[in-house]
């Protein structure tokens, strides 16, 4: 159980029961040959990934260099750098190299000329490949860039060509379930076209966003996934259907320190520090998080929104509450926006517990 006694000032709060729970679900939707290669960015600590490694999962994605040395010193020997390859980072890719079978990204043809020629950078090479959400990455449909790319990587010493890379990003901007499916399989067929095209060299293909990978039944044509976000899932994904609140692993644990009872408003020791400022719209309102348990005298449930962040303070509206049963010291738990940055926020400040 968690012991609320235990909290002062604003802590993360991991629910190890249900980290499990959303690990196995995800598992066991795959086929045996398709590879579970889940992103820690989302975690980003030690405890959540050693519950990976109950799981046998020995293979990993990271957002950062930095990022792959840290898990590389707590036994993670496979891990990919799902981020474009930053050329600046050359002594830590070789430190990494020496050790660890390493995944690199490439998202344009000049990183790769330039990495090709590096001989102490030995690495797995993907390219990144833009299906759609047009951030990085090169048009699945530029077929000679992408062959140009292939070839230096082929030529090269250093790099063993994998295949190819994506993360719909889009689907993180759609509400509808509908919608991020037919998202998640017109960015599947584009990459499917694009493994058939360049068949010859027998590329494989890995996919990464949460809502498309937690709704897809099928996974027959795909050789890895990449999803990391699933593990705690949070209020986005949450109010797009694609978990329920039985999934949400990661909450975060906040003082009441002000009461205002003419507006109907509590203000909480939780700002944009602790959660960032992302928001999603919800009954065409800027929400910054969702209240869930009200701890004082009683533990209650709740639902009330987080209806603005500044730096340290976070506010909520009390609208099916009578806000006279909240008291100054007690502590509402939350459910953040977007877990990825709450965790990332919170390190040093998180507490794991089970029912």
């Amino acid at each position: 159980m968690l012991k609320y006694s235990k909290i002062k000032s604003p802590t993360l709060t991991i629910n190890s029961k249900i980290v499990r729970n959303n690990i196995k679900t995800m598992m066991d939707k795959l086929p045996s040959i398709c590879i579970f290669r889940p992103h820690f960015k989302t975690h980003d600590n030690k405890k959540t990934a050693q519950i990976f490694k109950e799981f046998g999962i020995n293979k990993i994605t990271v957002s950062s260099v930095n990022m792959a040395l840290d898990f590389r010193k707590i036994g993670f020997k496979d891990i990919t750098i799902a981020f474009p390859v930053n050329i600046r980072e050359q002594k830590n890719l070789n430190k990494l190299c020496s050790n660890t079978i390493l995944g690199l990204t490439f998202s344009n043809l000049q990183s790769v000329n330039i990495i090709s020629k590096l001989n102490k950078i030995k690495a797995n090479a993907w390219i990144e490949i833009d299906t759609g959400y047009n951030r990085s990455g090169i048009l699945w449909n530029k077929f000679d860039e992408i062959e140009d790319c292939i070839k230096i990587i082929k030529d090269s010493s250093n790099l063993t060509f994998k295949g190819f890379l994506t993360h719909n990003g889009s689907t993180y901007s759609l509400d509808k379930k509908a919608d991020i499916i037919n998202s998640t399989n017109d960015s599947n067929a584009k990459m499917l076209e694009l493994k058939s095209h360049f068949t010859s060299y027998n590329p494989m293909i890995s996919i990464g966003d949460t809502p498309g990978c937690s709704i897809m039944s099928n996974f027959d044509d795909i050789d890895e996934i990449r999803s990391g976000n699933f593990v705690y899932y949070d209020l986005m994904m949450l109010e797009k259907g694609v978990c329920t609140t039985e999934n949400i692993a990661a909450t975060v644990v906040c003082p009441i320190v002000d009461i205002n009872l003419e507006r109907n408003e509590i203000v909480i020791h939780g700002g944009a520090v602790h959660f960032s400022k992302e928001f999603i719209e919800i009954d065409g309102n800027n929400v910054f998080g969702k209240a869930i348990k009200h701890i004082g005298k009683n533990i209650n449930d709740i639902d009330e929104k987080v209806i603005s962040l500044s730096q340290e303070h976070g506010v909520i509206k009390i609208t099916k509450t009578d806000i006279k049963n909240f008291n100054i010291g007690d502590l509402l738990e939350i459910i953040p926006v977007h877990s990825c940055l709450t965790a990332n926020l919170m390190k040093g400040k998180t507490l794991h517990y089970s029912f």
